[in-house]
């Protein structure tokens, strides 16, 4: 990947309005980066307890997944006018022209995002009939759908997030267009944000991006930004 078509960060920016582009971009990856380490710190409280651990392979996710669902809606505090929508079993995040579903896609942009739900599949699907009011159309409300796919560990928090419109086909996404939202973050210009504070190393997908920054995790959580 050699960087974002500048057409599609136009794009982007025109459907956010008035919400401004890098704005929105370091909030989010922001709040994405908050959920991987608040998480992180619970992981060793369900270890080595005095009764015994009581983690599993899904407790970081889990956890990841409450934080995000329930603090969703203090990102109005930094995008003005945004509302959180805990719908289709995630949180679907609402401003003026569109509606973005953010998901956790560990095989990156163009990877199969495994076992689909019937809802996710209502959301991401074409429909088929256009004379029928879907669950997509209630939620949506005329407003046109973003799709924020985001990958993340324990140990690496945040390791990368997209933004873009297609639609899903078969159990991959079908891009019409996309960018990356790290790629948006340092362009910009502002204060640098933590999740961009130092390399991660070797890139994650085989359309490999440039190295991603992120936080260390030996420092102390500063709080969500949102």
């Amino acid at each position: 990947m050699t960087g974002n078509d500048p057409a599609h960060v136009e794009r982007l920016a025109a459907l956010l309005r008035p919400v401004d582009l890098l704005d929105f971009v370091t909030h989010i990856c922001q709040w994405l980066q908050d959920a991987h380490e608040a998480a992180a710190e619970l992981q060793p409280l369900r270890k080595n307890n005095h009764r015994g651990n009581w983690n599993n392979n899904t407790s970081f996710g889990t956890d990841r997944y409450e934080y995000l669902l329930r603090t969703a809606q203090s990102l109005n505090v930094d995008i003005p006018g945004l509302d959180a929508d805990p719908a289709f079993q995630s949180v679907l995040l609402k401003v003026d022209q569109v509606g973005v579903y953010q998901f956790n896609a560990p095989a990156g942009p163009h990877g199969s995002l495994g076992d689909i739900s019937d809802l996710r599949r209502e959301l991401l699907a074409p429909q088929e009939d256009e004379a029928l009011l879907g669950r997509r159309d209630a939620w949506l409300d005329g407003r046109e759908l973003l799709l924020l796919p985001w990958a993340g560990t324990e140990d690496g928090g945040l390791t990368d997030a997209w933004v873009g419109q297609g639609r899903l086909v078969d159990t991959h996404i079908a891009w019409e267009w996309f960018v990356r939202l790290q790629d948006i973050a340092e362009s910009g210009t502002g204060p640098a944000s933590p999740w961009l504070a130092s390399p991660l190393g070797p890139t994650l997908f085989d359309e490999s991006p440039p190295a991603i920054p992120m936080r260390p995790r030996t420092e102390q959580r500063r709080g969500s930004a949102g």
